[in-house]
């Protein structure tokens, strides 16, 4: 009787617990599904069937396969511009320079500001006729530049605000696994004639490579997903010059109210981002990266 009365306990503690997951996890997922497989346009009528159609629609869609291709363009420059800043400045950092505390809490400060608050910062700095960047390049006797008004430049400016805000979580990451190398591996390659750089090619970067990797992969999902920035700085202009993936679903799904075309480029988003994490884990896996 006793072990009967602790089972209804714990299913009465369990039961709560499974329908909070239900309500805010698995039907909010199920929904999206079904409208991804419907044609709903909100205060017109419910969801109307449409099978395939939306995911169909997308093959033949010259916005989203530019939306698509534009993604890949900003995460690949943003967070290799990210790796590459980050690794340097962990370098840096990690040797006993004149005011590393300082720079190491300075360089904190933008990953902990709201992307949309150092969106408008930027908005301010790059604007065209009262800018300080194009007041500063005055100086040297450069003409102003149209930094969110012509497509490259635009498409550089969001790119720029992206390494600013996002390069000292590189930083911080690779910096911790930097200093978690042992002194004495260094020391006993120095001793046996080594140089400088041949350490770091072969002793640093091979022993911080899975934090590194690892720091990449959560940049790149996070990278695919940018709205905010885009948003506010350019609003996926001029034109569709800096129409990403995510703005453009919301352009779909929000401002033309076509929710079932806009859920199913979601899905396409997500399984895009899972297929590349899975493949690129399991490659690290088999490489011996991962363990």
């Amino acid at each position: 009787m006793a072990i009967r009365a602790e089972r209804r306990i714990k299913y009465a503690m369990i039961l709560p617990v499974l329908i909070f997951i239900l309500a805010l996890a698995i039907f909010p997922l199920v929904f999206s599904i079904l409208v991804s497989l419907s044609q709903w346009t909100p205060g017109t009528g419910g969801l109307r069937f449409v099978g395939l159609k939306n995911f169909l629609d997308m093959t033949r869609d010259p916005r989203f396969t530019h939306a698509f291709l534009l993604s890949f363009l900003y995460v690949g420059s943003a967070v290799g511009l990210e790796l590459g800043l980050g690794i340097l400045l962990a370098m840096i950092l990690q040797k006993d320079v004149i005011g590393k505390h300082f720079f190491r809490v300075a360089y904190m400060l933008p990953m902990l500001l709201s992307p949309v608050a150092i969106s408008y910062v930027w908005k301010m700095i790059l604007d065209y006729n009262r800018g300080p960047l194009n007041y500063f390049l005055s100086w040297f006797g450069i003409a102003p530049v149209e930094w969110l008004g012509k497509g490259g430049t635009a498409f550089l400016s969001l790119i720029l605000v992206d390494v600013w805000q996002w390069t000292p979580f590189m930083i911080f990451t690779i910096l911790a696994a930097f200093e978690s190398i042992s002194e004495e591996l260094y020391e006993a390659a120095l001793v046996d004639g080594a140089s400088h750089a041949h350490v770091f090619f072969h002793i640093t970067l091979p022993v911080a490579f899975p934090v590194i990797i690892t720091v990449v992969l959560l940049r790149v999902i996070d990278a695919f997903k940018v709205f905010d920035t885009v948003y506010v700085l350019t609003g996926g202009g001029p034109g569709t010059a800096t129409e990403t993936l995510n703005f453009y679903i919301y352009l779909k799904g929000f401002r033309a109210f076509n929710l079932g075309y806009g859920t199913a480029m979601s899905w396409v988003q997500l399984v895009i981002i899972s297929v590349m994490f899975t493949y690129l884990t399991r490659f690290l896996y088999r490489i011996g990266v991962l363990r």
